[in-house]
């Protein structure tokens, strides 16, 4: 990415970090926050740092606006391409594939894989791209206004971005189906009954709201949350013998952080604990 694509990624999609907490703020109003590849990598890169950062604690993703949270890519805005030995075609076998993976897919799995827990301040419309963001926090709160809507069926496109992966984890297969095949808008209230939101609020009180539940989870054992939002993601993929192994290394390797030992601490000192996040 060079020098002016990073300062325009930077510019439309701002990060600040605050009490422990990053904002990540999508600011295209103009272009319904669709997003064009250089801000999708500055999301990839964002989710990769905070996994590491001991000052992140808790992750922020919302938007400029009350319209749009984000309605997927920016398709008109594309990416440098390599430059190609003479009478190659446009693309090759396995270029889409490529895109893909290192698209959308990447996005979706650096929010998965990060063990900083993450909440999308959902204040407007989540098309597309924007539905998958939405499926791939660990919490949601929503605007009363905000909606979901799946554009792939209407397009004639297999949903892409984990959508797939997803959905179903949340809602079920049968209320899965009915999304993807039926297209429907879901409303903030709907995605609130089917589990795909946790809160909805008036979107004059969303980034409050959002703020609220952020600085509480700053505020607690980060570790701990990390190896949790591990171990919950874990469950539906792997065994149960390795959960409960996993479950158990996680529980040895927490008694020796600063805050296991805090929490042994307090519990003798009869007072409570202050968490370092590490």
């Amino acid at each position: 990415m060079d020098d002016a694509t990073r300062a325009r990624a930077e510019e439309e999609l701002t990060a600040e970090l605050i009490g422990g907490v990053l904002w990540l703020t999508i600011n295209r109003p103009d272009a319904s926050n669709s997003i064009p590849y250089y801000v999708r990598d500055r999301l990839i890169e964002q989710f990769r740092d905070a996994h590491t950062d001991l000052a992140v604690r808790c992750v922020v993703l919302t938007a400029v606006g009350e319209r749009h949270f984000c309605t997927g890519s920016d398709l008109r805005v594309r990416p440098p391409m390599p430059t190609k030995p003479e009478g190659a075609p446009e693309f090759v076998a396995g270029s889409a594939v490529n895109m893909m993976r290192t698209g959308f897919q990447q996005l979706m799995e650096r929010m998965q894989d990060c063990q900083k827990p993450i909440i999308v301040a959902l204040n407007g419309t989540a098309a597309g791209g924007g539905a998958m963001l939405t499926l791939a926090a660990d919490l949601v709160i929503a605007a009363e206004t905000a909606k979901i809507v799946d554009v792939f069926g209407k397009q004639a496109l297999i949903p892409d971005g984990g959508f797939l992966y997803l959905l179903p984890r949340i809602v079920g297969t049968h209320k899965a189906a009915q999304i993807v095949f039926l297209g429907d808008t879901i409303t903030a209230t709907e995605a609130a009954e089917l589990g795909i939101v946790n809160r909805v609020v008036p979107a004059d009180q969303l980034h409050a709201a959002a703020e609220e539940w952020a600085t509480r989870i700053a505020a607690k054992p980060t570790k701990v949350l990390g190896w949790a939002k591990k171990l919950l993601h874990d469950a539906t993929e792997i065994p149960r013998t390795a959960t409960l192994e996993n479950e158990a290394v996680f529980i040895e390797l927490n008694q020796g952080t600063d805050d296991g030992k805090e929490r042994m601490a307090a519990m003798m000192e009869k007072r409570d604990p202050v968490w370092r996040g590490w």
